[in-house]
């Protein structure tokens, strides 16, 4: 069940990424801080890193660390200030990126990978 679980995890994560790289430009005006479209290209990779990670079961670990961090990241400067202001977009952004970064942590918490 845990590597059924782990793999469905991936999956959006993979598509997320790839929609960064396809929509960038689109995507661009939401970055809160310098740089726009390179932040949005640098998310996207570090997201099918993660997903990569996850299928070939290396340095899982450490991947759904750094992609919990990436979650906090947007739940802090992305989600937040808006959820915040009573935006209900920006709460169920919030909040259903705060459940990825508890996945991300559970996944972290069970892989075994040492490669």
């Amino acid at each position: 069940m845990q590597t059924i679980g782990k793999y469905v995890y991936a999956v959006p994560f993979l598509l997320f990424g790839l929609n960064h790289f396809v929509a960038g430009s689109q995507m661009a005006g939401m970055v809160p801080v310098p740089g726009g479209v390179i932040w949005i290209y640098v998310t996207g990779a570090a997201m099918i890193a993660a997903s990569v990670s996850i299928f070939i079961n290396k340095k899982t670990k450490l991947a759904m660390i750094l992609l919990a961090i990436l979650l906090g990241i947007y739940i802090a400067l992305l989600h937040l200030p808006g959820a915040i202001k009573g935006d209900m977009s920006s709460t169920i952004n919030t909040l259903k990126d705060l459940g990825l970064l508890g996945g991300a942590l559970v996944i972290a918490g069970i892989s075994r990978d040492n490669a």
